[in-house]
Order: structure tokens, then C-alpha cells, then sequence
């Protein structure tokens, strides 16, 4: 037997199977770490999405998390970045397979008001 799904069908899954993510708490953070390859400190300033400020703000438990400025951080990806923690995802990203970054570009810049649409994704380190 075989199937086909359009583009739009597999969106309105993704969207669908994402709702838990859709009314994420957002904050602005700028990180400022040794980086033992360069020999000195890096920044990076990005604004990180979690499922309760408040307790993720402390621990740094970001579930997304976007990169408008240069930094030091995703150097050979056009900005902005939309990171995504692998861990919170594992699930969905074994459902969606390759599918699944451009889903979620797609999918993050319909849901969150973005200064500028997400040009990049990828997992939390790059």
C-alpha cells in the first residue's frame, strides 16, 4: 500500500503533535564562556523560550532558543538561528526524521513573533 501526504498535511501534523510548544515563556540572556579551542571568552546573546521561566530561567532549561546577533555562537549559519534542545524533541524528531528542522523553521516562525524569520536550525550545540 502507499501513501502520499502534501506538504501541508505533514505541517498541520507537525503543528498539531508541537501545541505543548506553542505558548512558550520567552527571555533575553546573554552568556559570556571560556572556550577552551579559542583561548578566551565568548558571548553570545540569544533569546531563550522555556515551558516555565521562572524554573527553566535558573537552570538554563531553554527548549528554544534564537540567535539574531553575529556572537560566537553558530558562526557558519545564517542568522537568525533557531537552536532546539535534542533532548525535549528526541520523540519528535524520530517521528519527522529530515523532516523535521524545516518543520519546525516553518512551524516557529508561524507561532512566535519573530524580528526576523528564522533562517537556520539546529540542534543545541553547533
Amino acid at each position: 500500500m502507499e501513501y502520499k501526504v502534501t506538504n501541508e498535511q505533514l505541517l498541520k501534523v507537525f503543528t498539531t503533535v508541537m501545541e505543548p510548544y506553542s505558548n512558550l515563556d520567552e527571555g533575553e540572556r546573554s552568556y559570556d564562556f571560556w572556550v577552551q579551542e579559542k583561548h578566551r571568552y565568548v558571548d553570545l546573546n540569544v533569546f531563550n523560550y522555556y515551558e516555565d521561566i521562572e524554573e527553566g530561567w535558573e537552570d538554563d532549561a531553554w527548549i528554544l532558543q534564537v540567535q539574531y546577533d553575529k556572537g560566537d555562537a553558530g558562526e557558519n549559519l545564517e542568522r537568525p538561528i533557531l537552536r532546539y534542545s535534542e533532548w525535549d524533541f528526541r520523540n519528535i524528531i524520530i517521528m519527522f526524521g529530515d523532516y523535521f528542522e524545516p518543520l519546525l523553521k516553518e512551524w516557529f516562525n508561524t507561532v512566535y513573533p519573530v524580528k526576523i524569520p528564522i533562517k537556520s536550525v539546529t540542534k543545541e550545540q553547533d
